[in-house]
């Protein structure tokens, strides 16, 4: 017996159907529940665009049938590994980065029955809830075709009667133990996930950012932002804070070059590479990609850094290096 057979555009409708509803979910005035729910759809909307992107591609989105059971289709956590496996990201969207961000709600949607007293965490969710969004519409642009601008307004603002999280972020939870140890290994499994994406070169910016109040990108986020200090006292309380930006920007120059090297494919890169782009593209003014303390003599880098000099290719490094030996000589020839 042959695989129920599965349209593909009935799965990307239905995607973009999962998404619109998460959407009008959280952003209405009076839902119990919310944060919950929106998770769901969300995790539900992306595991459908990857069944039918892994459709699109004519391969399989069941398990090997069992005998005398009936097909079981992938779970989210397959799709995706068989998406990153196969290359079938689109190539405006990093896709490990994105992988990361599905896997922090995710790891919230299936964690929900444990930190129902963890009020506040949402706080927490709501950057990746945001980039996920985000996400979702350059990847279903890219890949189906289908705008969920289209079907939406972008002016929506979480209107409220207190304001958004601050950079610090306290929140109260059960003065049960095993409540506050579920906080902590929530908040901990989202810092693995950033740490892995980051330390594969991936754009951070997807993962999860940080909005203002006037709804203006304003930050990517690291696992650095996410330090979690835990008092068995006063009421259990979490507090998640910023910390050293020289966290955010963990690699130096010879680490810089290992990790794009592992990334990219064509020639091994040099040093004199990296300069070059890095003088071209003026990368060590930007702090996105390069941090160096006010004392200091040296840059560090950040995982961004990785993505953008990876997504270069050989031509591209060899026309900076042309440049960058053309400014070398009209400076000696001064």
């Amino acid at each position: 017996m042959s695989a129920p057979y599965v349209s593909i555009k009935r799965l990307a409708d239905n995607s973009m159907a999962a998404m619109l509803s998460a959407v009008e979910v959280y952003n209405k005035p009076q839902m119990t529940y919310r944060d919950e729910v929106t998770v769901t759809l969300v995790v539900n909307a992306w595991e459908l665009a990857a069944k039918a992107t892994l459709r699109q591609d004519n391969r399989s989105i069941f398990y090997p049938k069992q005998r005398g059971e009936r097909y079981r289709s992938i779970s989210i956590d397959d799709a995706l590994g068989r998406m990153n496996a196969h290359g079938l990201w689109p190539e405006t969207v990093d896709g490990p980065a994105v992988t990361a961000n599905i896997e922090a709600l995710t790891e919230y949607r299936d964690r929900v029955i444990h930190l129902y007293n963890a009020q506040g965490l949402g706080a927490v969710i709501y950057p990746f809830l945001q980039q996920n969004v985000l996400n979702f519409r350059d990847f279903m642009l890219a890949r189906f075709k289908k705008d969920l601008a289209e079907s939406m307004t972008w002016q929506l603002l979480p209107l409220g009667a207190t304001a958004p999280a601050d950079a610090v972020q306290f929140m109260r939870v059960d003065r049960n133990a095993t409540m506050v140890t579920e906080v902590e290994e929530f908040i901990n499994a989202l810092r693995d996930l950033m740490d892995a994406a980051q330390n594969a070169g991936g754009d951070m910016s997807r993962v999860a950012t940080i909005y203002d109040i006037n709804m203006q990108s304003v930050k990517k986020m690291s696992s650095a932002d996410l330090v979690v200090a835990v008092s068995p006292t006063a009421d259990g309380q979490v507090v998640v804070r910023k910390t050293d930006p020289n966290q955010t920007h963990p690699f130096s120059a010879k680490e810089l070059l290992k990790k794009v090297n592992e990334k990219r494919s064509g020639r091994a890169l040099t040093s004199y590479d990296m300069q070059a782009i890095c003088w071209r593209d003026s990368l060590r003014e930007n702090p996105r990609y390069a941090w160096k303390h006010s004392n200091g003599v040296v840059h560090v880098w950040s995982g961004d850094a990785v993505s953008y000099l990876a997504s270069h290719t050989d031509e591209q490094f060899a026309g900076a290096r042309a440049d960058y030996r053309e400014h070398l000589r009209s400076k000696t020839s001064r």
